[in-house]
């Protein structure tokens, strides 16, 4: 798969996140959806929705311009690591729970925002597959 490929999965995922719950990576007053983009050089960079910046994801020091907290830039982080050399996500990125559902909704989205992000994020090609997922797959 090639890296405009798994570009196009994350900024889906971008998408997705940004249609569900307190719609991160949305900016309502504009409308504007946050994105990755490839430079010529194959480098990723993210465009923020609120400020409009053009971050350069890789940089390890704070990111200048970046509207988001630092879930969502381990997530753009991770996003990044996909692009470039195809490291699936794990399926804890989307929503995480802490320990369990009931010990926390670290996004703020609420159970059922929550189960239906998470629901179409990891239909997406970007994700470890879990055990039990993978169990289920096999055949008897």
């Amino acid at each position: 798969m090639s890296k405009a490929e798994r570009l196009a999965h994350a900024n889906a995922l971008i998408k997705t996140i940004s249609d569900h719950g307190r719609r991160f990576f949305y900016n309502a007053r504009t409308g504007e959806i946050g994105k990755l983009e490839l430079d010529a050089r194959g480098r990723v960079w993210w465009i923020d929705d609120y400020r409009g910046a053009r971050i350069y994801t890789a940089y390890a020091g704070r990111w200048r311009g970046f509207s988001h907290g630092g879930t969502m830039r381990d997530l753009i982080r991770a996003l990044r690591k996909y692009i470039q050399h195809g490291e699936l996500l794990h399926p804890e990125y989307i929503a995480p729970t802490r320990w369990g559902p009931e010990n926390g909704d670290i996004w703020g989205y609420g159970a059922e925002a929550a189960a239906s992000v998470r629901a179409e994020a990891h239909a997406l090609p970007m994700f470890q597959q879990s055990a039990q997922a993978a169990k289920q797959g096999e055949q008897p």
